[in-house]
Parts: C-alpha cells; sequence; structure tokens
C-alpha cells in the first residue's frame, strides 16, 4: 500500500499543472524534471538547480537549504528564489525540498508578484482616467456648450423670427442628441472597464 501511495505521488508531481517538480541527485544535477518545470525554465536549459536561480545570494540560500534538507530528512527545507523570465524580468519561486533515498526532490511554485500587479493595474487606472478627462474636455463640452450658448441665445432674444427661433430649437435638439451621445460612450467605456 506505502508503495502505492508513493508512485501515485509522484505520478501526480510529474503532472502537475501547478507545482514545479525537479529530481537532483545529491550534486544538484537535474535528474528529471515535470513538463510545467521544462516549459517554465525552457530558455535557461539548466543542467543544475542553481542554474535556474538569478542571483548570486539566492544561490547561496538554495545551497544552505538543500544541506539543510538532507540534514533535517525527511523533514523538508524551504527556501524563496528568483528565477530569469524569458522577458528578462524576475520571478519568485518558493521551493520545498525533500532529501529521500541520496536524491534531492524540489517541489516548488510560483509567487505571484503583487508589486507589478499593482503597477499594471495603477498604470492602467491612469491612462483609463485620461481617457474620460480627454472625453470630458473634448467630446463632452462641445455640445454642453452648444447647449448653453444656444439657451442664452434663444431666451435672451426676444426679436427672433419664428423660423429663426425654429432653427435654434434644432441646433438645440441636435447639441443635446449629441451630449447624449457622448454620455453613453463614456458610460459604456466606463462598464467596460470596471
Amino acid at each position: 500500500m506505502r508503495k502505492f501511495a508513493i508512485v501515485s505521488t509522484v505520478y501526480i508531481l510529474e503532472n502537475s499543472l501547478d507545482l514545479f517538480y525537479v529530481v537532483t541527485d545529491t550534486d544538484g544535477t537535474i535528474v528529471s524534471t515535470n513538463e510545467l518545470f521544462k516549459h517554465y525554465a525552457s530558455h535557461i536549459k539548466p543542467k543544475n538547480i542553481v542554474d535556474i536561480v538569478s542571483s548570486h545570494e539566492d544561490k547561496e540560500t538554495l545551497i544552505e537549504a538543500v544541506k539543510r534538507a538532507k540534514d533535517k530528512q525527511p523533514e523538508p527545507a524551504r527556501v524563496y528564489a528568483r528565477t530569469k523570465q524569458k522577458n528578462l524580468s524576475e520571478r519568485f519561486n518558493v521551493w520545498n525540498i525533500y532529501s529521500i533515498m541520496g536524491a534531492v526532490h524540489f517541489i516548488g511554485f510560483q509567487l505571484v508578484d503583487v508589486t507589478s500587479i499593482s503597477a499594471h493595474e495603477h498604470e492602467r487606472q491612469r491612462v483609463l482616467l485620461e481617457e474620460f478627462r480627454f472625453m470630458l474636455s473634448h467630446e463632452l463640452r462641445q455640445p454642453l456648450t452648444s447647449v448653453s450658448g444656444l439657451v442664452k441665445l434663444i431666451s435672451g432674444n426676444r426679436s427672433l423670427s419664428e423660423t429663426e427661433r425654429g432653427e435654434l430649437l434644432q441646433m438645440l435638439e441636435q447639441s443635446v442628441v449629441n451630449l447624449d451621445e457622448a454620455v453613453k460612450v463614456l458610460v459604456k467605456k466606463a462598464t467596460r472597464q470596471i
């Protein structure tokens, strides 16, 4: 039964869509990996587990964690390490390291970079606000100015003929339609962005 549980666990790790799984020998040379890790590290083509780590400090920390895992077996050691991405940025990963029967097993996952997500969201909001500012100052202001001017012209000028008054009212109606359309576009845009 125990052998079945071990085989099942290895199968799950090798086929995981969420966890990296790497097995190395005691010197850190990679013996096997799951498909997710192969895809994740395809730009690095690592031969040794320390090849995936982007900074010297993180390499030292990883080596120390492997030593702790060997000393504390079967207890795991945990380490955080930065890995270079294909776009030359870095991504933090958390690794649980197990030393089992002469091999070192690394089970890891990516940490979400909240800072870059926040910065991305901040930039998206800034662009959205800039678009709204433009629409308010151009798309809404022009028909609103027309409406205001036409109302003043109609109400302040008693000497207008019925024909002139009718033409001004048609212009006023068109300005209101334009203003209504601009508001609808603005509301639609805001609804899409929320």
